[in-house]
Parts: structure tokens; C-alpha cells; sequence
């Protein structure tokens, strides 16, 4: 996690020096330091950084009042006052200020408040990452229909069949050619559960099944739900996984 860190100060010998201890953390990168706190306003807006160290006081606008004018933003950036008067400390935690630091700043009190720094972005982060909950779209396939690509979503899909080397996808009230190969659109319609092949040159939806005829040499002949009521083979070399899957 690179931590973008802006120093608001007007102090410049006081910058430098907690910039210089910046450098040491390889997780932070200075963006600016800014000496005008009107100044810093636009750009913190403007860059968005994750952390701030603020100095409390400072002319025209002090840290106090600085820290309260970017509590409206939507995403503030987390706080840390440095200051040489001890007795502002229980007035900048009034404010959205994550530490407070005495001049002259000592390193393990620097390292200490960017640990805390990091643990609440590190908590924010998989807070945001709960929250979010995938979009799962339903798989689909196109057909060509009136010179138009349409979308078909595959639980609508009735069944599939290969005649005279091109595919036709079925639905409930209409057959239209695909693109694909019945060996690509059967591996996109195994991922469902729902299609069985149960033929060299078909595929069929098990959900719209009608009816199962016995028929010749041990076979079936599956008779679909469509509005045609297709009649679609079982091959012999099919059945024992038909029975299987439809418990006969």
C-alpha cells in the first residue's frame, strides 16, 4: 500500500525535517508540502491524498479549522497534527484527526502514528471489498435472427442441433442459427448442469423435457417442451448416461 501524503506547515525548516523522516518509509510517497493552508485546500481536493500532516497553527486558517473543512469531503484524507503546544491535543481529537504529534516530532512517535495510519486503511479497504457484492450475469449465446445478432440467455434454450454442417439453437417458439460449433456451445452449456448431449447432432435442455418414449434397440426418443413439440434422439452410445442422469 503506497500511502500519498501531503505536509501542510508554515513552518519550512519544520517540512524539511518531516520529510526527511518521511523518506525512511518506503510505503510513503510525499506529494507536496504546502506552507499556505488556503493554498493546500485546492490541492488536497484537487490530488486526493490518503494522508495529511497539519500543522494547528498556522495564519489565515489553522489546522483546527483546516481539518473541519475537509470533513465535507467524500473521501478525507486521514490526519495527523504536528504542533509545539501540548494543550491543543484534546481539541484536534474533536476533529477527524487519526494522531497527534509534539515538535520536535521523535521518530518512534512518527512510527507509531503511521501504524495506526496503515491498520485503519488496511480495515477500510476490506470493509469496501464486503461491501461490494459481484454481479453474476446469467450466460448467453447469440443466434442471428432477421439479419440481426441476438442475445439469448441459455435457460432459455431448448435445445441445439447440427443440420447440414450448421447449428440451430431452439427456443421455445423458434429456431435460428448460431455461429459456434455444437462442441463450443455444448462446453458453454455444461457450465449450467441443465444440457445434456444426448446425440452426436444435439444438445437438449433436461429442464424442458416433455415426455421420454421408449423406443427401438433400447433407446429413447425425448419428446421437448417447445411449442412444436420436437421429437429429439437418444444414440445408443447415450443411453446409459440418460438413465443415469434421469434416475430411470
Amino acid at each position: 500500500m503506497l500511502l500519498r501524503t501531503m505536509i501542510v506547515d508554515d513552518e519550512p525548516a519544520i517540512c524539511s525535517e518531516l520529510e526527511f523522516l518521511l523518506k525512511q518509509y518506503i510505503e510513503i510517497e510525499v506529494l507536496s508540502i504546502h506552507y499556505n493552508p488556503l493554498e493546500a485546500l485546492t490541492a488536497i481536493v484537487h490530488s486526493e491524498p490518503d494522508l495529511l500532516f497539519l500543522d494547528i497553527h498556522m495564519p489565515a486558517l489553522n489546522g483546527l479549522e483546516f481539518a473541519n473543512k475537509l470533513s465535507q469531503m467524500s473521501k478525507p484524507p486521514l490526519i495527523i497534527f504536528s504542533t509545539a503546544f501540548h494543550e491543543h491535543a484534546l481539541e484536534a481529537f474533536s476533529t477527524p484527526a487519526v494522531g497527534y504529534l509534539t515538535k520536535p516530532i521523535q521518530e518512534s512517535k512518527l512510527d507509531e502514528a503511521i501504524k495506526k495510519v496503515k491498520t485503519l486503511l488496511n480495515k477500510s479497504d476490506k470493509q469496501e471489498s464486503a461491501a461490494v457484492v459481484p454481479v453474476v450475469l446469467e450466460e448467453q449465446i447469440c443466434i442471428r435472427k432477421h439479419n440481426k445478432i441476438i442475445p439469448v440467455q441459455v435457460h432459455d434454450i431448448f435445445f441445439a442441433f447440427v443440420r447440414d454442417k450448421e447449428l440451430f439453437v431452439a427456443t421455445k417458439d423458434s429456431v435460428e442459427k448460431c455461429d459456434l460449433s455444437l462442441n463450443e456451445l455444448e462446453t458453454i452449456l455444461n457450465r449450467s448442469g441443465s444440457f445434456f448431449r444426448s446425440h452426436r447432432n444435439y444438445i437438449l435442455n433436461v429442464r424442458k423435457i416433455k415426455e421420454i418414449i421408449p423406443w427401438f434397440n433400447n433407446t429413447y426418443l425425448i419428446k421437448m417442451n417447445d411449442n412444436s413439440q420436437t421429437d429429439i434422439p437418444v444414440s445408443r452410445s447415450r443411453v446409459k448416461a440418460f438413465r443415469s442422469l434421469m434416475n430411470l
